[in-house]
């Protein structure tokens, strides 16, 4: 993490060998708490919500570009931090499953872990960019209507969220750009209030 400079990548200043602990940057919240506490209150409407969205998603686009997979993304490891005025900024964390491309570290016995795993994924060896693209549907469906399952209407944003997390890896957004153009290009919340 020490070789991670992003501003939606939480930082760590220093890590203590003896003690096996992280001096890192504070967040108040994790995503899954803070959409929970403010789903239905009116200010937490589409625009703050696409905000979240962006900052999250161009975190793991900063990830992919430095040839790391997170394989491990939840609502629990994206946090935030709240600042006073309210606004925010989402910080990727908990990069203990993560590695980098250039790593054959993940063993081939090594069974495949992570709060949500992507059915097409064999083995985690060969996990790819496209692996973690299969939880941004997950989280975007969250982040946007506050339900931590794959919304399946036939708005845009359900569009998104079904390309993310499509069955077939190559009918997936096969970049996390791919992702934040569709989610840039959404112009209002298509229906009203989150589900």
């Amino acid at each position: 993490m020490k070789g991670l400079d992003f501003p939606y990548i939480l930082k760590v200043y220093r890590y203590n060998e003896v003690e096996n602990s992280y001096l890192m940057e504070f967040c108040e919240s994790t995503l899954e708490e803070y959409v929970k506490r403010r789903n239905n209150q009116p200010q937490f409407d589409f625009s703050v919500r696409r905000r979240i969205a962006l900052q999250f998603l161009y975190g793991l686009n900063y990830l992919h570009l430095k040839g790391i997979c997170h394989r491990d993304l939840s609502l629990k490891n994206i946090l935030l931090r709240v600042f006073s005025d309210g606004a925010v900024t989402v910080k990727l964390s908990d990069f203990g499953l993560a590695k980098p491309k250039e790593s054959d570290f993940t063993r081939t016995e090594t069974e495949i872990r992570g709060t949500f795993v992507d059915p097409a994924l064999n083995r985690f060896k060969d996990f790819e960019p496209v692996n973690d693209i299969y939880v941004v549907g997950i989280v975007l469906s969250y982040i946007f209507k506050g339900v931590s399952h794959l919304i399946s209407d036939s708005t845009p944003l359900a569009e998104i969220v079904q390309k993310c997390s499509h069955s077939d890896p190559a009918q997936r957004y096969q970049t996390v750009l791919e992702i934040v153009k569709a989610v840039e290009d959404l112009d209002t919340e298509p229906d009203g209030a989150p589900a």
